[in-house]
């Protein structure tokens, strides 16, 4: 997941179209082809259909960041973006982890149908060890929230 949050950092930092380019290029170039399939995926808004319930996740957010829910509810007000204001009011990420894209996707697509406290603890344990970047596009690709200015046309070019 870092290779992606990376390159959706260097995509959303641009508005020119060679560094997006560049930054498809040398992510491709490094990950799996699986990865680049749901990479590819994921820019065409071909996301895994929504596992969690977005109430759900607020609720969760709130206990792990240990912050009451009507301050959640309000910062999410302010944030805008119920990915940023989850990734930002978690605490430090507990450990690190080394997993790709595709794992995370198949980690997303697992979570629907799990009992409730089950998605409650999947989630909590991904959460404990992503950074902030992976934390945030992991969210994007929970909520449904994953829209990224990259056409057909510049990845086919990439």
């Amino acid at each position: 997941m870092k290779e992606f949050a990376q390159l959706f950092r260097a995509l959303d930092q641009t508005t020119k179209i060679n560094p997006k380019v560049e930054a498809l290029a040398n992510y491709f170039g490094r990950v799996t082809d699986r990865d680049k399939l749901w990479t590819i995926a994921i820019l065409s808004h071909r996301r895994p259909p929504r596992s969690v319930k977005t109430s759900q996740m607020r609720h969760w957010a709130a206990e792990e960041g240990n912050v009451p829910l009507w301050l959640f509810e309000e910062s999410y007000h302010i944030v805008g973006d119920l990915a940023e204001t989850i990734a930002n009011i978690l605490p430090p990420p507990e450990g690190e982890n080394e997993f790709a894209l595709s794992y995370w996707i198949d980690y997303i697509i697992d979570l629907k149908g799990k009992p409730e406290e089950e998605q409650r603890m999947l989630l909590l344990d991904a959460w404990r060890t992503m950074d902030y970047a992976e934390r945030f596009v992991f969210n994007k690709l929970i909520t449904g929230g994953f829209r990224m200015g990259v056409s057909q046309k510049l990845m086919v070019r990439a």
